[in-house]
C-alpha cells in the first residue's frame, strides 16, 4: 500500500507550529495553497446565500511550518447553517461539475465510480483532481475534503503526493456474504468509519458530554498501522465558545473492520479504548 501524505501531524503539540487560526475572515471567492492560480479551489462562500452560513475561522500554516517543509493544508470552518449535510452535498455538486473537474475519490485515492451522498447527520466526501504542473514538487494531485456535523462545515484544502487511481473493481460476495472470499470482516470505508465513530458515546473515548455531535471529526486518508493493526486516524476538534475556534481535543485510530479502537495519549502515546 502506498505511502499517503499526512493531511495533519500526528503530535497534538505540533498543532501551535502548523496551524494559525485567523478570527472573523470575510467571504472567500476561492481557497489558494499559495502556489499556483490553476489549484485554486473555488470556495463555499460563493454558493451562500446572504445570512445562509458564516465562515468562523481558517487553519492555515504559518511561516515556521512552511520554512520546515510541513505539510500545507487549509481548513475552512463554517457554522451557522440551517441544514450542514445540505449545504455539504450543495458544495460537492459544484465541485463535481465539468467546470471544476474533481472526481470523488476514496481513502485510497481511488476514483469512485458512485458519489457518496450527503444524507448523514455526520460524514465526509473526498474529491480530487490534477494538479498543475510542478517539476521541485513532482507528481501530486489537488484533493478537497468536505466535512459536516450536526452544526458545522469544514473544507479542507491540500495536495497530496502520487496520482488519482482507477475505481477498485468490487470483488463477488461469497456464499456467507463476506464479500471477500475469505469468510473474515470486510474492512469499512471512510463513510462507514466516520458514521461508527460519530455513534460512540464521547464518554468512552474520553471525552465530554453525552454525543459526538457536540465535536467536529476528520478522518483522515490513507491507513496507518497500530500494533499491526490497519487503522484510520480520525481527529476530533471542539468549538471554543470564548475564542470562537476550533481545537483538538483528541487523536483516535480506528480499526478498518471497526473492532478496535487506539487513542494518542499527551505524552505521544498510543494506547488501546475499551469501548464495550
Amino acid at each position: 500500500m502506498k505511502k499517503q501524505t499526512k493531511v495533519f501531524l500526528l503530535l497534538v503539540a505540533a498543532l501551535c507550529l502548523l496551524t494559525a487560526c485567523k478570527k472573523g475572515p470575510t467571504a472567500l471567492e476561492v481557497y489558494s495553497l499559495g502556489e499556483s492560480e490553476e489549484d485554486n479551489v473555488v470556495a463555499l462562500d460563493t454558493i451562500l446565500e446572504e445570512g445562509e452560513a458564516i465562515l468562523a475561522s481558517i487553519d492555515s500554516p504559518t511561516d515556521v511550518a512552511v520554512t520546515e517543509g510541513l505539510d500545507i493544508h487549509h481548513t475552512y470552518h463554517y457554522r451557522q447553517m440551517a441544514d450542514p449535510a445540505e449545504l455539504a452535498g450543495r458544495y460537492v455538486t459544484l465541485l463535481l461539475s465539468e467546470e471544476q473537474g474533481f472526481s470523488a475519490i476514496d481513502g485510497e485515492n481511488h476514483r469512485l465510480e458512485e458519489t457518496p451522498t450527503t444524507d448523514t447527520l455526520f460524514g465526509s466526501i473526498a474529491l480530487g483532481k490534477k494538479a498543475a504542473e510542478n517539476e521541485e514538487a513532482g507528481k501530486r494531485f489537488l484533493r478537497v475534503l468536505v466535512g459536516w456535523s450536526e452544526y458545522a462545515v469544514a473544507v479542507q484544502v491540500t495536495y497530496i503526493e502520487g496520482s488519482i487511481l482507477p475505481p477498485v473493481k468490487k470483488e463477488p460476495e461469497d456464499a456467507n456474504g463476506s464479500g471477500n472470499g475469505s469468510g473474515t470482516p470486510t474492512a469499512t470505508g471512510i463513510k462507514e468509519q466516520t458514521e461508527y465513530f460519530n455513534s460512540l458515546d464521547p464518554r468512552k473515548l474520553g471525552l465530554e458530554g453525552e454525543s459526538m455531535s457536540e465535536y467536529l471529526t476528520f478522518p483522515q486518508q490513507g491507513w496507518v498501522k497500530v500494533d499491526e493493526v490497519e487503522c484510520r486516524e480520525i481527529m476530533v476538534y471542539q468549538m471554543n465558545p470564548q475564542t470562537a475556534t476550533n481545537e483538538i481535543v483528541g487523536t483516535f485510530y480506528l480499526s478498518s473492520d471497526l473492532t478496535k479502537i487506539y487513542k494518542k495519549t499527551g505524552d505521544g502515546q498510543i494506547t488501546p479504548v475499551q469501548i464495550n
